[in-house]
């Protein structure tokens, strides 16, 4: 029998990523929930190859539910993502521009690992923006007076791969007094079993860590917008509690 005192390094690493995944599953749990401008509407399906899903998320904004009458004809997203391989505990991106900025290095875990998510080649930040200022298929801008939806579907990650979002609508009409405000957190979560298959996404409001989480995503990709010709997200505001 091994001397349980002298762990070797392998079940060490074993050891903290099981941490890791306890600390995120708490955090999840235990976070107090945000409250969103207005009202969101998830739909998630896993896909039947397994290593994805397919997801809608609809918000329409109601401004009045954070005490303010302020009118957007805009409204966008800003995604973040986190990837894990939960049998290394490596932090997955599917592209390099997405890898280098990654979060790393804070001593809060449920912050590190998070990404702007967007294509490689993608000049700017806001989910489905075209280089050009339209949007492709995957985002229909909303407005007071229209939904604001997000489509996507991560596909082909593999075994034990663990994928969570948050999902953020922002006013980015520059004629409005809200312009560059954050109005809501939605949260989903993927997480694929070890044979390549998961289930539906689970999902919910967002909680109080995923907006410093958001934070620090943009922060870095603010930092790493310059080097890769990418335009630097303004100043954003939390509309939302």
């Amino acid at each position: 029998m091994k001397n349980l005192t002298t762990t070797s390094k392998p079940a060490r690493r074993n050891f903290r990523r099981g941490l890791l995944f306890v600390s995120l599953f708490i955090a999840i749990s235990c976070g107090t929930p945000t409250t969103p401008c207005g009202t969101f509407h998830f739909t998630g399906t896993a896909l039947p190859e397994g290593g994805g899903a397919a997801i809608n998320i609809d918000f329409n904004f109601g401004p009045s539910t954070c005490a303010s009458s302020c009118n957007c004809n805009t409204i966008a997203y800003v995604q973040i993502v986190r990837v894990i391989d939960r049998s290394t505990g490596a932090f997955l991106a599917p592209n390099s521009d997405q890898q280098a900025r990654i979060v790393t290095g804070t001593p809060q875990p449920t912050l590190n690992g998070w990404s702007v998510d967007r294509l490689a080649g993608r000049n700017w930040g806001y989910y489905g923006r075209n280089n050009d200022g339209t949007f492709a298929g995957t985002l229909t801008p909303g407005s007071n007076a229209s939904t604001a939806t997000l489509r996507d579907q991560p596909a082909g990650w593999g075994p034990d791969d663990w994928l969570d979002f948050v999902s953020v609508p922002v006013c980015i009409d520059n004629s409005s007094p809200c312009v560059s405000n954050l109005l809501g957190y939605w949260y989903w979560l993927i997480i694929i079993g070890a044979d390549g298959h998961n289930g539906d996404p689970f999902n919910e409001p967002g909680v109080d860590w995923n907006k410093d989480a958001f934070d620090a995503s943009v922060q870095m990709w603010n930092q790493t917008a310059p080097p890769l010709g990418k335009t630097v997200f303004p100043t954003f505001t939390r509309m939302s509690n």
